[in-house]
């Protein structure tokens, strides 16, 4: 197995709130090889976009990664200053936030903030990082690269914008890229172009992608491993192939019921009932337990822990394999 590019071991992210402390990541140990892209899925309010925060270092107070390791080639991210931590960010790890809108600074042209981004790790003249700005503008295939580098984010389309930021994440050539929700609010060609960019330029430069989503087609479209989340916790990890023909979780399960499917003639989707807890709420037990066709009193009193089931797939259910109880 080859040594990953980027580590997690039982990060835990928690806010101290007048209810106790609150944690928003709980335990999530997950591995990225380089030129492979993992895809996080999972319901809003799953913990997907802390987890990406954490990784970054980005935690809003008054949250902060409070346990584990976030292993970048090998060092300790948490060991890290702020300064060296700013050093790294945009640089050898970068992110794509949801929103481009909100990302891009309405006063400044697009071309200026590739620059800056660029101007913060490296000091160039301001000729070659004009240059190095057109040129990550064209590689994201920006159409007449030199007229948009001096316009404003409101002048550009959605998709346009979204490069924008790709371009920006991409300017410093980083390891890792963390794709939070990057096709959000896109229709669906601009978001089929978006994600064969991103696929384009893995394959061009090797970088790792970390992929952050709830839309199961997007994953299965782009991913190698897949991990779920729920409630804060990892419910079930494995290879892309695994997760999507041998899911063994009930989150999982019911998350591929309600996939859309052009080979399979169904009347009406399923639905999962109920909503994901809240952090300063979670159930005892297994956390999805009350939203669980499968569970048992077992579920309601013992937290089921991660198990392996053959080669790098791992669920946590107490009810496996789940073909028993159907």
């Amino acid at each position: 197995m080859a040594t990953p590019v980027l580590e997690l071991r039982n990060l835990v992210t928690a806010f101290d709130t007048r209810l106790g402390q609150v944690r928003a990541v709980d335990g999530v140990s997950l591995t990225l090889e380089a030129g492979r892209t993992l895809g996080i899925v999972g319901e809003s309010g799953s913990g997907k976009s802390m987890l990406s925060l954490s990784i970054m270092g980005l935690v809003p107070p008054p949250g902060r990664v409070r346990e584990g390791q976030v292993l970048l080639e090998g060092v300790d991210l948490r060991t890290q200053s702020e300064r060296q931590m700013r050093s790294i960010r945009g640089n050898r790890i970068a992110m794509v936030f949801q929103e481009p809108m909100t990302s891009l600074n309405p006063v400044h042209t697009v071309g200026f903030q590739i620059m800056e981004a660029v101007r913060a790790h490296h000091h160039l003249p301001a000729s070659e990082l004009k240059t190095m700005a057109i040129e990550s503008l064209r590689k994201v295939r920006i159409s007449a690269p030199e007229r948009r580098f001096s316009e404003y984010p409101h002048q550009l389309s959605g998709g346009m914008r979204q490069r924008v930021m790709i371009a920006m994440a991409l300017a410093c050539k980083p390891t890792v890229l963390i794709a939070d929700e990057p096709t959000t609010a896109l229709d669906v060609t601009i978001q089929a172009q978006i994600l064969s960019l991103l696929r384009d330029l893995q394959q061009d430069t090797g970088m790792a992608i970390i992929l952050i989503t709830h839309d199961l087609g997007v994953v299965a479209q782009c991913a190698d491993d897949v991990a779920v989340m729920y409630a804060g916790k990892v419910v079930e990890s494995g290879s892309a192939a695994a997760i999507f023909e041998d899911s063994q979780h009930p989150y999982t399960l019911g998350l591929m019921a309600s996939l859309p499917r052009m080979d399979v003639d169904v009347e009406r989707l399923l639905t999962i009932s109920g909503t994901v807890p809240p952090p300063f709420n979670y159930p005892a037990g297994c956390r999805y337990n009350p939203r669980c066709l499968f569970a048992t009193d077992q579920c309601r009193h013992d937290p089921p822990v991660l198990e392996s089931l053959g080669d790098s797939h791992r669920a946590s259910c107490w009810n496996m394999p789940l073909e028993q109880h159907v």
